[in-house]
């Protein structure tokens, strides 16, 4: 029985402390780059999102199961402004007759609940790499935009028009890389974050060149890399 119990007792002492160390929350910060159809700036082309660099951040939480396979919870968030000079640019040059002035008073604003596994590979010291794939829930929302007109051979000749935020959801998915620095209970972690969805916008409303209301419905595909620098706790 003194064996049994003296076995039992180093099992569980074992198996604690397995798991010691082994999870983590972190949380991020730095930049959003939009990339591909969202960062294209073409007015004939819909497609198109007028997306700049904006900011990031990022909740994590991640468990580690064994010495180098782990999942990870990612929340995340990015938004990012509109091109307003290249839209009134493009505007100046399909419509010559006017004149134009573009403000987006609200900007992209994006972001989702995204689960998957990450191995990690230890490198010097308590310096480790970590790789990871997710996919989950993911939303946006759209910017709003005012347009203001003048009629350059008539001043009095004036209009304003304007796009409404809408929301919409999709599908996303995360890929991305980055290092784990541990300094005793906590993390200095630098990633860099591949995000992409082809988001589905219901009801977008505004008020178009022929002075009528209007909503539709459209998809944006949404694809942007994120830079950012934050700090986790060891559990």
């Amino acid at each position: 029985m003194k064996k049994l119990l003296l076995m039992l007792m180093l099992i569980s002492q074992f198996s604690f402390g397995q798991s010691v160390n082994r999870q983590y929350i972190g949380l991020s910060a730095g930049a959003s780059f939009p990339l591909n159809d969202f960062k294209k700036a073409v007015l004939e082309d819909s497609t198109s999102g007028f997306a700049t660099t904006g900011i990031a951040v990022s909740f994590d939480y991640a468990y580690r199961f064994t010495h180098n396979f782990g999942m990870q919870i990612i929340i995340n968030y990015s938004s990012n402004g509109i091109n307003d000079g290249s839209y009134k640019d493009q505007l100046n040059t399909a419509y010559p007759e006017y004149d134009f002035n573009v403000e987006s008073t609200e900007s992209w604003s994006s972001g989702g609940m995204l689960i998957g596994p990450y191995l990690r590979f230890p490198l010097i010291n308590n310096l480790s790499m970590d790789i990871k794939a997710l996919g989950g829930y993911f939303g946006s929302y759209s910017p709003r935009v005012l347009i203001r007109t003048a009629k350059i051979d008539d001043i009095n000749e004036k209009g304003e028009y304007y796009i409404e935020r809408a929301k919409g959801y999709g599908f996303g998915y995360m890929l991305g890389a980055g290092f784990k620095y541990r300094v005793n209970s906590y993390y200095i972690l630098l990633f860099g974050n591949y995000i992409s969805s082809s988001v589905k916008f219901k009801d977008a409303v505004g008020w178009d060149w022929e002075d009528k209301p209007y909503s539709n419905s459209y998809n944006q595909k949404v694809d942007y890399m994120t830079i950012t620098l934050g700090v986790g706790y060891i559990l």
